[in-house]
């Protein structure tokens, strides 16, 4: 399971988890108060939560826990290092989240859990995590009048919410189709950002940003008040 208030931070978890073997995210969510009562009606291994959100801290919910699954602390901030350990928890990771420095949690992870890794598995689990994700999907089927529009991810400039649908403008077109935004979120690859209640951005078309909104070719985007913190942090690192 994965809790962050920062959907972000959750994306690159999602991410880099999505190469390695014997692990299944079966949840996530963006309150620690709705992964406490998550926790309650099922049995999970792993635990990756934040420390700082809203209402309750991670800290706090792992002090609540009555059965507490191996966890591993994400943060930005090292001042949580030694009461995280008093916890007993398994890792603590320094945010941004590099691959390196995940794959170290998962073998610790697996040696907690005692799972056996023969020396051939371990070189097939690290092989598809190193090298570059050539075997990530590089488009996506859209439906839109009432047909199923393959779309490229590389040439889509920025995705839009308008009320019921959202408006997927392209390099050369633009498509409309009957979802939620937070839904379609989920099937777009870790360089997609979402920059506002209305707008998620593919970061490699930005070509300049500041703290009001970043531009592409086509046009100029606003930087969501309560997302500012997080796009301008994950910006700075391009």
């Amino acid at each position: 399971m994965v809790v962050d208030d920062e959907e972000m931070a959750t994306k690159v978890i999602q991410a880099h988890m999505d190469h390695i073997p014997d692990f299944e995210i079966v949840g996530i969510y963006h309150s620690a108060v709705e992964a406490f009562f998550a926790l309650d009606s099922r049995e999970i291994d792993v635990l990756f939560l934040d420390i700082q959100m809203p209402k309750i801290t991670g800290l706090e919910m792992i002090k609540m826990l009555k059965h507490k699954p191996l966890t591993v602390l994400t943060t930005a901030h090292r001042e949580y290092a030694l009461e995280g350990f008093e916890l007993e928890v398994v890792d603590y990771l320094m945010k941004p989240i590099g691959l390196h420095r995940f794959l170290q949690t998962i073998s610790r992870i697996k040696k907690h859990l005692q799972l056996p890794v023969t020396e051939a598995q371990e070189a097939k689990e690290l092989a598809p995590a190193i090298e570059p994700m050539i075997q990530a999907p590089q488009h996506i089927f859209v439906r839109t009048n009432r047909a199923y529009q393959k779309i490229d991810f590389e040439v889509i400039l920025h995705i839009e919410s308008i009320k019921n649908h959202i408006k997927i403008v392209t390099l050369d077109d633009t498509y409309i189709s009957l979802v939620a935004l937070s839904e379609f979120a989920q099937e777009l690859p870790s360089h997609f950002l979402r920059i506002h209640r209305s707008f998620i951005v593919n970061t490699q078309h930005i070509q300049r940003f500041d703290h009001y909104g970043i531009t592409h070719i086509q046009r100029e985007l606003p930087i969501g008040r309560t997302y500012k913190e997080e796009v301008l942090e994950y910006l700075r690192q391009l």
